[in-house]
């Protein structure tokens, strides 16, 4: 087999294997409170490394993003954690999952995560759930949705600590 020929067929795989993850796994509009009510941890950290490989079906790319934990909102206390989530490039072959959120090295981050095995944890809602941290050039913090709606650090972090103690 060629490697043209292998290329087409793993990405059709892919595309395959992409499409059964996005119908089962269509992903619903949460609300703050029950963002936080799904979660069993909610840090602020840093992406501290990405990696992608092949999952164990052969099918499909997975992305591997190491979180070095600053901030702890709920759960039990970690200092780093590990994300798994479908999709990624390999080479020539890119494999995106609609719904997912997408990491960047040093990204600062506040994320709301569901355990899913020992250690390894998945991002609660999709993209809903992942918020990036970001510095204004007045070096004010705010926090940056999925829509690119911003709102101050601060703000943020009084309303998610107040919601969690209200026990949502």
């Amino acid at each position: 087999m060629s490697r043209r020929q292998f290329v087409l067929r793993l990405l059709f795989a892919a595309c395959l294997a992409a499409a059964s993850l996005v119908e089962a796994g269509t992903v619903q509009e949460l609300s703050f409170e029950r963002l936080i009510a799904e979660s069993d941890v909610i840090v602020r950290g840093r992406v501290d490394e990405l990696k992608t490989r092949q999952a164990s079906d052969q099918r499909s790319i997975m992305t591997v993003v190491k979180v070095s934990v600053e901030r702890q909102f709920k759960g039990p206390t970690i200092s780093s954690l590990t994300i798994e989530q479908p999709g990624g490039t390999i080479g020539d072959i890119v494999q995106g999952v609609p719904g997912l959120p997408e990491f960047s090295s040093d990204e600062k981050i506040i994320i709301f995560l569901k355990r899913h095995r020992r250690d390894v944890y998945r991002i609660v809602g999709g993209k809903q759930g992942k918020f990036s941290v970001k510095t204004l050039p007045d070096n004010n913090e705010v926090v940056e949705d999925l829509a690119h709606h911003t709102e101050a650090l601060d703000t943020f972090v009084d309303r998610l600590t107040n919601t969690i103690k209200r026990g949502n």
